[in-house]
């Protein structure tokens, strides 16, 4: 399924106030040194986009820019080495721009990082999975800002993209299948979602070796959302598939297995099954009584189910 596609032309940014200088470091604290770690990492990236773009960029972050230099002072602090070391692997792109997109979305200025991921496609590129990731930052900047329709419209390009280039059945193309089905689920279109998740599931069991905990994962957002829609027949089916997997792949008293066993008492609740609703809520209480603090709000969460259960079991 596809969507219109829009104008990727980027609009100039307004002009920000002056850049502050730095004038002493003995007295920062944790965030000024994150401060630090963003402007060394934005002065990096700032030499390596075209020299034309170079002041507006400046103007547009000029929060970040500053001429002084900043290497001596990371390199005296070894926690802010490694995090600046660290960041700077996480954000690297061939394309300067989209590097910057990244840093931007790592400091949660989405606006801004929509702003360098638009200046990253050209209509002159034939890179098409370079394009393809560039979508998806996209995508991840307007989910962020819960512009669901603008990430809808970008996670469906890059399914356009995809599917003109790899095999149509191609397994790698379930994690976009699953992001598309979160949006969805997100907007209450349910039989969307459960559509889109299903897709996903299709490619991902096809994989030569499946993850089986992106499998697992697949069976509990399917579960949860026929929950949703009160078919709680399907519901209980799913979960009980999430929960053969993640006993398989988990250790017993693992969080995770308790969400499981949790969200199987609900299909079982709800179906008016109330012994076996109990016996897996009783098994989600036994786990994390093991695995977290009595006042964790997952544990708290257990036992308002199983005081539930208990009243019409009364």
């Amino acid at each position: 399924m596809g969507c219109c596609h829009s104008s990727t032309a980027t609009v100039a940014p307004a002009k920000s106030v002056q850049p502050e200088k730095i004038d002493d470091f003995n007295d920062f604290d944790d965030d000024d040194y994150v401060d630090v770690m963003y402007s060394q990492l934005f002065k990096e990236l700032l030499t390596r986009i075209p020299e034309k773009d170079q002041s507006t960029t400046v103007s547009y972050c000029s929060d970040l820019y500053t001429e002084m230099n900043l290497t001596d002072l990371i390199a005296k602090q070894p926690d802010l080495l490694d995090s600046t070391n660290l960041l700077r692997r996480k954000i690297h792109d061939d394309n300067p721009f989209v590097s910057l997109g990244l840093l931007m979305f790592e400091m949660d200025s989405f606006e801004r990082a929509e702003y360098f991921f638009l200046k990253a496609i050209s209509p002159e590129t034939d890179d098409w999975k370079h394009l393809s990731a560039v979508y998806n930052h996209l995508a991840k900047v307007y989910y962020k800002q819960e512009k669901y329709d603008k990430s809808l419209e970008y996670c469906h390009k890059n399914m356009d993209l995809l599917q003109k280039n790899l095999p149509i059945d191609d397994p790698s193309l379930s994690v976009d299948y699953v992001n598309i089905a979160a949006i969805y689920q997100k907007q209450k279109q349910l039989d969307l979602a459960v559509h889109f998740f299903q897709q996903a599931l299709r490619l991902a069991v096809r994989a030569n070796q499946p993850d089986e905990a992106f499998v697992a994962l697949i069976y509990n957002n399917i579960g949860s959302l026929y929950n949703e829609q009160k078919n709680f027949t399907q519901g209980r089916v799913y979960h009980e598939k999430c929960l053969q997997l993640k006993e398989k792949l988990l250790s017993a008293n693992h969080p995770s297995v308790a969400l499981s066993h949790h969200n199987l008492a609900i299909s079982l609740f709800s179906s008016r099954r109330f012994g076996e609703a109990s016996n897996h809520i009783q098994k989600a209480i036994d786990i994390t009584s093991k695995s977290l603090p009595l006042q964790h709000p997952q544990s708290v969460t257990h036992v308002k189910l199983r005081d539930a259960i208990q009243k019409q079991l009364s």
